[in-house]
């Protein structure tokens, strides 16, 4: 009776544990990595200015969390820090994965591979299966593939999840938040074969596409010379006072089933910070709806806790006050209760124990037989002969075993003797048969790998000028394996598209200087003009709007009755004029030379080499008559285009052309909710735009994001070359 409540009101408190589980799950614990710890992503240099990588906000805010949309530009582990992790691998006999995931629902995908050292070998990777609900451990030894699967492990539900996986020595576990949630037995350590010479190690990435991981990650890494338990109390895990609450000792009078339920933490403990609130008030609405139905579910918890106790004091009764039990550790398996060093038969070829409250169960090894045709009983594993009369008198010697009967898998051995029969009748078999067995065998067939077909070219890459257009194919029609040969030649192609001119609007080049004006006195004209070259229209573009010519009056001052009414003087040199009719003529206007009489233009660009900006020392300067200007900076450069008249204005007005940087200067055209990232100044383009968080989309166009999955609450209307993260 006291077995069977047990059973059933365990199902209860577990109930119980997970709901607190649940309403802790956002604590986190900030413990600092130590030498033997390893960032995988930030030895990989992964970060946001990584290409196909999107930032996004995990559980602990104090470390990114990235989603990848480009699996072919996720960069490798460091070669030096691999060679460390392989060497560190062997000297532990394995590896501690520790890892924040995400994992999209129902999906498959890989969270951590070791590649090389060819270009499509695998050593080792960890898969998790959202449509068959394991996590597997794929590896290859000899050239043949072996997989190891968790079940029940419930990872790609789009539920954040803190796991720990341990393979180290023969171990194979699997433990989510506190919780060991499946185990197994590794057969042979492939971990000593593996190789840090020409191989990659990478996160997130498959072997193909379909493996690549679909979700969020954050703070992946492996832990070395660290035990399992250390690294589980590091996360918050305490170790359970249930048991020692309800051990039965000589000591117990009362049987107490403890109804208190203890946390364990899912997860890592941050420091306590305030911030805002980054949740709507549908969502809010939504949560409080489900903690009204929690607190309903607690209660009758709590009623079911109740009637546990009322229970509990009933089995006392029946025991009785002076009936004492042993304090002793048992076992649980289907609903049965084993004693310490007790054994039992799971099936007919497994044998049980259990050990200090553990079960451990191994295959039952069979002993040889001593007959030519041994029978199988149902129910029992090994063969058996049908007598059992086994004299060994007048019998040979055994010979040696022959060998096994297969290469693979189950077969069987004989060996034989002979009869004297002078000297005896010989009672008893003359052959023995025993099963022996090898590694399972692998059906597989070498064979090289073959190209599938075309995809069908994409769309050009721009939508006026010129652009890019690309198609793929795989190596899988089939996939290369057992040794057989990879495929030869480029799985991408890319060919020039060539769509219409872009069309070019005019704008005006720089004032010419004022011409001279037509008199010295009484009033005259002079003008300048411009032209529609910076740069000029083209394939449909607008031309420059205004006027190509300026007037404006000029030295309309009187004429003075003296020598220089004859104009005597180069225009712009100043005349003077003396009382007995004489004149003389001052210097040369500013862009002249010459003795004011006679002046010839002064070319600005050779007397100050350096006025203007050089590209590739190529001189940017255009000598007028008179002065100079500037050509406009170069493409992906700003400054200013100066002009003038004169050695002095080229001197001191010289042109400065600095590198453009669209993100500082504010003419990017990323949306308002999203964040420019300069590239560089040679890159093309030079910047790109990424929505900031809790909004998606192309850059360019943000909505909404509300629940942080990379998608937009509504569908965007994107480019249509650029259509990614713009549907809800």
């Amino acid at each position: 009776l006291f077995l069977g409540v047990m059973l059933q009101r365990s199902g209860l408190l577990w109930l119980a544990v997970l709901i607190t589980v649940w309403v802790s799950s956002n604590a986190q614990d900030g413990d600092k990595e130590e030498e033997t710890t390893f960032d995988l992503l930030q030895i990989s240099n992964i970060n946001r200015k990584t290409v196909g990588a999107k930032l996004f906000r995990g559980p602990d805010p104090t470390i990114p969390a990235y989603r990848f949309i480009r699996f072919d530009h996720i960069p490798p582990c460091k070669p030096e820090k691999l060679k460390k992790i392989v060497k560190l691998i062997r000297q532990n006999e394995g590896f501690i994965l520790s890892a924040t995931l995400r994992q999209d629902r129902q999906s498959r995908g890989t969270i951590l591979a070791l590649e090389g050292p060819g270009i499509s070998e695998r050593q080792f990777e960890i898969i998790s299966n959202g449509r068959a609900n394991t996590l597997d451990l794929i590896y290859w030894v000899d050239g043949f593939q072996n997989m190891i699967s968790l079940e029940d492990v419930d990872l790609a539900d789009s539920q954040w999840k803190n796991l720990t996986v341990q393979i180290t020595g023969e171990n194979y576990n699997l433990y989510v938040g506190c919780d060991l949630i499946d185990s197994f037995i590794l057969e042979e350590p492939f971990y000593e074969q593996l190789k840090a010479e020409n191989s990659r190690m990478y996160v997130a990435k498959g072997s193909i596409r379909e493996n690549h991981f679909r979700g969020l990650l954050q703070n992946i890494q492996l832990i070395f010379d660290t035990s399992i338990e250390d690294v589980l109390r590091k996360k918050g895990c305490q170790r359970s006072q249930s048991t020692e609450v309800n051990t039965i000792n000589e000591s117990t009078e009362i049987l107490h089933l403890s109804p208190a339920v203890t946390t364990e933490y899912v997860g890592e403990k941050p420091e306590k910070k305030a911030e805002f609130c980054d949740r709507s008030c549908e969502e809010l609405g939504t949560m409080f709806t489900e903690l009204t139905g929690l607190r309903i579910v607690v209660n009758n918890l709590a009623d079911n806790l109740q009637k546990v106790s009322e229970e509990n004091q009933i089995m006392w009764e029946l025991i009785g006050p002076n009936k004492t039990l042993k304090n002793q550790s048992v076992c649980w398996q289907d609903g049965r209760v084993f004693a310490d060093n007790e054994s039992w038969i799971v099936d007919s070829c497994t044998k049980c124990t259990c050990q200090d409250s553990k079960i451990v169960c191994h295959q039952i090894t069979c002993p040889a037989v001593s007959c030519a045709d041994p029978s199988f009983v149902e129910g029992e594993c090994c063969p058996v002969c049908s007598h059992s009369d086994d004299s060994e008198e007048g019998w040979s010697p055994w010979s040696d075993w022959t060998k096994c009967s297969v290469t693979c898998g189950s077969g069987t051995q004989m060996r034989g003797r002979s009869c004297d029969v002078t000297r005896s009748a010989c009672t008893g078999p003359h052959i023995q048969t025993r099963m022996c067995s090898f590694k399972k065998c692998d059906h597989r067939i070498r064979q090289d790998g073959g190209w599938s077909h075309w995809s069908p070219w994409s769309s050009c890459s721009v939508t006026c000028g010129v652009g890019n257009i690309t198609r793929i194919r795989l190596c899988n029609s089939p996939i290369p394996q057992m040794g057989g040969k990879n495929c030869v030649g480029n799985g991408r192609e890319t060919e020039k598209c060539e769509k219409v001119p872009c069309p070019v609007n005019g704008q005006w080049g720089p004032w010419s200087p004022w011409s001279a004006c037509t008199v010295t006195c009484g009033g005259g004209i002079r003008e300048r003009s411009r032209l529609c070259n910076s740069p000029e229209p083209q394939y449909g573009g607008k031309p420059c709007v205004g006027d190509t010519k300026q007037h404006d009056m000029c030295n309309k001052k009187d004429c003075p009755i003296d020598g220089c009414l004859s104009n005597p003087c180069f225009p712009g040199a100043e005349c003077n004029s003396y009382p007995d009719g004489s004149w003389s003529c001052g210097p040369c206007p500013a862009g002249y030379l010459g003795n004011g009489t006679v002046c010839e233009d002064l070319d600005e660009c050779i007397a100050v080499s350096d006025v203007c900006f050089k590209v590739n020392q190529v001189h940017r300067c255009v000598n007028t008559n008179p002065g100079f200007h500037c050509l406009p900076c170069p493409p992906r450069y700003k400054g200013s285009q100066p002009y003038g008249v004169g050695l002095e204005v080229a001197k001191t007005e010289k042109q400065v052309c600095e590198p453009e940087n669209p993100c500082k200067d504010k003419t990017h055209s990323c949306h308002k909710s999203a964040e420019c990232i300069y590239l560089g100044h040679f890159s093309d383009p030079m910047y790109k735009c990424e929505c900031r968080t809790g909004y998606a989309g192309d850059g360019r166009i943000c909505g909404e994001d509300s629940d942080l999955d990379g998608w937009p609450n509504n569908n965007l209307v994107c480019a249509a070359n650029a259509t990614y993260h713009c549907v809800k």
